[in-house]
C-alpha cells in the first residue's frame, strides 16, 4: 500500500523541514511548496491525501489559496496560523479547510490532527444524496422524488447536486453538503441539534478534537452568502441550528 501523500506550503524552510522529518518516521511522503503558486502548480498534476497550509504566505494569501482549491478538489486542508484570534479561524472554516494549528506548534499535536482527519475520512461511508433517520422516533424527510426545492433566492436541484441562484450563478456541493442542505430543508425554520446532524453526516460527536459539524456548516453558510441573505442558516445558542427561511418543493 503506498504512502499516504502530504503537501506542506509553507515559506519557512525550517517548518518545511521540520514536518517533512516528521512526518517522514511516521511513512507519510511529503511534498514541500513553498508559495502558494507552487502548491497550486504541484496539485494540477498531484492529489494528496492532505495539505498543511500556512495563512502567511509571501505571494498569495492562505485564505484565497484555500478558496481555490476548494473550487475542484475535497482534500482535507490544515490551516498553520501565528496570528492569533477566533475570527481567522471562523474565516479559515469559511474558506474551506478542516482544522487548524497555531504556531509554534508541535509535531505530535500536527500529526494528531492528520490522523484523526484522516480516519474519519476512511470511516465515512459514501452516502447516498438523500437522509435518512435509523431511530424510528425520528421525523421523516419529504419525498426524495423532489425535483427542486426553492428558498430565499436560492433553487436546489437534488439530481445535479447544484444550487442555483437568481441571478444565473450556478454552485455544485460535496456529497455532505448536500445531505446536509437536504436535512435543513426537510426541517425547514426547526432547530437542528448537532447529534441529528451528526448522525446524518455519520460524525463521532464525543471526538473532542472534531470540529467537522463546524466545518460543514460554515461550508455550506459561505456557499449560501448573498447581497440579501449573509447568514440563512443560524446558530441557536445551545441548542444547535436552523434554515431561518420557508422552503417550497417542486414534484
Amino acid at each position: 500500500m503506498a504512502n499516504e501523500k502530504i503537501i506542506i506550503a509553507d515559506d519557512e524552510p525550517g517548518i518545511r523541514q521540520l514536518v517533512k522529518i516528521f512526518l517522514t518516521r511516521y511513512h507519510f511522503e511529503v511534498i514541500e511548496a513553498s508559495t502558494g503558486q507552487e502548491l497550486l502548480n504541484t496539485l494540477e498534476t498531484t492529489v494528496p491525501d492532505l495539505i498543511i497550509l500556512d495563512l502567511m504566505l509571501p505571494d498569495i494569501y492562505g485564505l484565497d489559496v484555500c478558496k481555490k482549491i476548494r473550487e475542484t478538489l475535497d482534500v482535507p486542508i490544515i490551516m498553520l496560523t501565528a496570528v492569533q484570534g477566533e475570527m481567522n479561524v471562523v474565516l479559515g472554516f469559511e474558506a474551506g479547510a478542516d482544522d487548524y494549528v497555531e504556531k509554534p506548534f508541535s509535531p505530535h499535536v500536527l500529526l494528531s490532527r492528520i490522523q484523526a482527519i484522516l480516519k474519519r475520512r476512511k470511516t465515512q461511508p459514501i452516502l447516498a444524496p438523500s437522509p435518512s433517520f435509523e431511530a424510528a422516533e425520528e421525523p421523516q424527510l419529504h419525498d426524495e422524488n423532489y425535483h427542486k426545492a426553492s428558498f430565499a433566492q436560492w433553487s436546489y436541484i437534488p439530481d445535479e447536486a447544484c444550487l442555483k441562484h437568481q441571478n444565473g450563478k450556478h454552485i455544485f456541493l460535496t456529497k455532505n453538503e448536500c445531505l446536509l442542505l437536504e436535512l435543513f430543508l426537510a426541517f425547514e425554520q426547526e432547530i437542528l441539534t448537532r447529534e441529528k446532524i451528526a448522525s446524518v453526516l455519520k460524525i463521532d460527536i464525543d471526538d473532542p478534537e472534531s470540529r467537522a459539524i463546524d466545518v460543514q456548516i460554515s461550508r455550506l453558510r459561505n456557499k449560501l452568502k448573498d447581497r440579501t441573505h449573509h447568514n440563512l442558516i443560524k446558530s441557536i445558542r445551545n441548542k444547535g441550528y436552523l434554515l431561518s427561511v420557508p422552503v417550497r418543493f417542486f414534484y
